[in-house]
């Protein structure tokens, strides 16, 4: 007997509603990124503005990284259980991503700046679990690309992001150009809203709280599954630290201005506009391990080339090279999430492979901020380019892809 697809649920959705979706995910995941990496632009005012230390500003990236790992728990449940109002969800994601960005701005100190960032990373949180297990389950078929498409938007965004910020830095300080970005995002908010509340996202997947923790105790006895959270927490702590003290290196050690500050910025991510779809491809046709290992691998060998040359032509091809990785690792780490469990439960899957991030993670800023003290700041690309390499490694000697029955 023939399925016939339900009024709301993911079966119903018609041609032109995935047209709209798939776009409209890509767009909004570009804003939320020009957003997060104009913040590190802003990042060396910030630090010479109130007086920081580099262990000040390690710890920072630390607690931003924990706000937004604690935050996934509830941001998958409310996008499993909630996914009629996935569309809500979103757009208020997007505007509460401004009203803590101008409260980073109007901070005057380091307690408040932290609290402000904090917020500021949960409400990016909230974006990843509705926008990416909506594509998941409505693109199964094509998850990898569906998801790294998704990813695209993210690296236009990351390119994007630091060239707005360096040219608004030089028509005002970075507390005005903070304070006015509740406007664009609240409007963004609003559209993302009107576009997607008619297309359907399917059922609740998580009848109540207790009904969420079971399900996710139910997915942390996967090994497998556990296997790529651990990848995750492994390529994440490379990439805060990378994140993190590439801006301060290149502003402080370097002496560059905030707009060439910018255009490095740019360039670390505009490999990643090409690359994601193209490996989302490749991992859909042939596995994910075939591409997740050669990328961790390159992103752990860019690493170590950044300490390794000093600015120039070789260190700006490597902050090339090191973008064609850096965002596809994490779409191939949630599309290998997904192969691993139900439709029902993408959401959490997602927030899952994000949360890991974190309690893998979370400390490494910290001790990149110590050595970089210690040592000099440059010392931080031995630190990231060890802890990648190493997650490349365990990712290729172990089995964690799902049985040829559950392959795409």
């Amino acid at each position: 007997m023939a399925h016939t697809p339900v009024a709301g649920s993911i079966e119903s959705i018609s041609p032109r509603q995935r047209a709209v979706l798939l776009p409209t995910a890509v767009a909004g995941h570009a804003l939320k990124h020009l957003f997060g990496a104009a913040f590190f632009v802003v990042l060396p005012e910030l630090k010479a503005d109130l007086g920081l230390t580099n262990t000040q500003v390690g710890a920072m990236s630390t607690v931003r990284a924990i706000a937004g790992g604690l935050a996934n728990l509830p941001a998958g449940f409310a996008a499993d259980r909630f996914s009629a109002r996935r569309s809500q969800i979103l757009g208020f994601s997007m505007f509460l991503l401004g009203l803590f960005g101008m409260a980073i701005g109007f901070s005057q100190g380091y307690l408040t700046v932290l609290i402000a960032v904090a917020c500021f990373s949960i409400a990016i949180t909230f974006w990843h679990p509705a926008a990416i297990s909506t594509l998941s389950r409505v693109f199964a078929s094509r998850r990898g690309f569906a998801i790294a498409l998704h990813g695209t938007g993210g690296s236009i965004g990351e390119v994007l992001g630091p060239i707005i910020m360096g040219m608004l830095l030089g028509l005002a300080t970075w507390r005005a150009v903070l304070q006015g970005s509740v406007v664009p995002a609240a409007a963004f908010g609003l559209l993302v809203w009107l576009l997607l509340r008619s297309i359907p996202t399917g059922e609740g997947g998580a009848p109540s709280i207790m009904a969420y923790l079971r399900a996710t105790r139910r997915l942390l006895r996967s090994r497998k599954l556990l296997l790529v959270l651990l990848f995750a927490g492994g390529f994440a702590g490379g990439q805060s630290v990378i994140l993190t003290f590439f801006p301060v290196y290149l502003r402080e050690d370097v002496g560059v201005s905030s707009w060439t500050l910018g255009l490095y910025l740019a360039l670390v991510n505009v490999g990643g506009i090409v690359s994601q779809p193209v490996m989302g491809h490749l991992s859909d046709r042939f596995s994910r391990k075939a591409v997740l290992v050669p990328s961790l691998t390159g992103l752990g060998l860019a690493a170590l080339g950044l300490y390794l040359t000093g600015p120039g032509l070789a260190f700006a091809l490597i902050a090339l090279s090191m973008g064609i990785f850096l965002f596809p690792i994490m779409a191939l780490l949630l599309a290998s999430a997904g192969d691993l469990v139900d439709s029902a439960v993408q959401a959490t899957s997602v927030s899952l492979v994000f949360g890991s991030a974190v309690v893998f993670s979370s400390f490494i800023p910290a001790i990149g901020g110590i050595v970089a003290d210690a040592y000099t700041i440059k010392t931080v690309f031995l630190l990231a380019g060890a802890i990648v390499l190493a997650t490349a490694l365990l990712a290729a000697v172990t089995p964690w892809q799902p049985a040829p029955s559950r392959s795409r």
